[in-house]
Formats: C-alpha cells, structure tokens, sequence
C-alpha cells in the first residue's frame, strides 16, 4: 500500500469519521487505486494518493444519509466517477473563463456541482480550494493538502461535525469558522 505522511492523517480522519459513523469507513470501499489515479492523471498529487490508496469514495448512488457526506454538504469522488467528474469541473472552469495557471482536480463534490479541488499553481505550492459552480472562482481554504487533512479531524476532535436528526453529517458553523481559521490564517476562505 502507497504510504506518505497524508496517508496518516487520512486514516487518523477515517478513524475520527467512525468513532461518529460506525459504518463509514465500510461504506468508502476498499482502496488500492494508485493505479487507477495515475492511469486518470499520470502525476497524481500525493493526496489524491493517499485516499485512493485506502478507499474508493461514495458513489453518487449512496442513499443511506449518513454515509454519503465525507465533510458536511460533500461527499468523497468514487474513484469510479472521477473522469466524470473532471469533465464536469473543467466545464465550470471553461464557463465561468478560469485561466490554468497550474492543476486543478476535484477530491469532494456535491449534487450541485460544487467542488473542494487540489489546487497546484503554476509555481508549485499546494492548496485545497472551494469552487462553487455558481461562481467559478478557486477560494482558498486549506493552505496545504497537510492543513486539509488536519484541519478535517480537528473539525472531530472539537466537535465541530455531529450527526443530526436525519442522520446527515452537519456543522457548527460558527466553530468551523474558528478552527479552520486558526489553522489557515491565510485561507481567504475563512476571512470572509
């Protein structure tokens, strides 16, 4: 198995995703899928690694509320929709003029077409990003894939996500604020 230090912090996030969600991890599928990503993009970046490394993602046909959501309102790409997917993010970009200035590739997504993106620039410095289909622009939130990674279980440690009534992943909104903005001060994210 593929193995990097994100890999750590994906698995420590599936474990906190469980300790709430008992079936989750199950419901993400087996992993093994270096192949696969590197065969859809020939330089997959260490984090897309990492996940598909342990787990395929929720299909789009999941149905059982709790299991869909990998963070709350998006769920984890199946590595089986991922070209699909692509497709449908580099339309978004083409649409609203968004100019490659480096790579751009979706890790979560939701029914709307909105996506939380790998964003490498043209200088090389990572970023996990929020594109919102209605508005086309790359919102920085997470200043590393490392920070994405950490800032999601921190998200768990503090309490942040807990299942509500239905059973859907949801957020204290005020507290996500708060903790994504202390380990990303220079995410624009979470300034606004």
């Amino acid at each position: 198995m593929y193995t990097n230090p994100l890999t750590e912090q994906f698995q420590e996030y599936l474990k906190l995703s469980a300790d709430l969600r008992p079936d989750y991890i199950a419901s993400l599928g087996k992993g093994d899928n270096e192949a696969k990503i590197t065969a859809i993009f020939p330089e997959a970046p260490e984090l897309l690694k990492a996940i598909y490394s342990i787990v395929s993602g929720t299909s789009s046909e999941e149905e059982e509320p709790s299991l869909i959501e990998f963070i709350p309102g998006y769920r984890l790409i199946h590595i089986d929709e991922y070209e699909a997917e692509m497709k449908i993010l580099a339309g978004i970009l083409e649409e609203k003029g968004h100019q490659a200035d480096g790579v751009i590739l979706p890790i979560l997504t939701n029914y709307g077409s909105d996506f939380i993106c790998y964003y490498k620039s043209a200088d090389g410095v990572e970023r996990v990003c929020d594109l919102l289909h209605d508005f086309g622009d790359l919102i920085v939130m997470y200043e590393s894939p490392e920070k994405f990674m950490e800032t999601l279980c921190e998200f768990y440690k503090q309490e942040v996500y807990f299942l509500d009534e239905e059973g859907y992943l949801d957020c204290d909104l005020v507290k996500e604020g708060e903790v994504g903005a202390a380990l990303n001060p220079d995410a624009k994210y979470w300034s606004e």
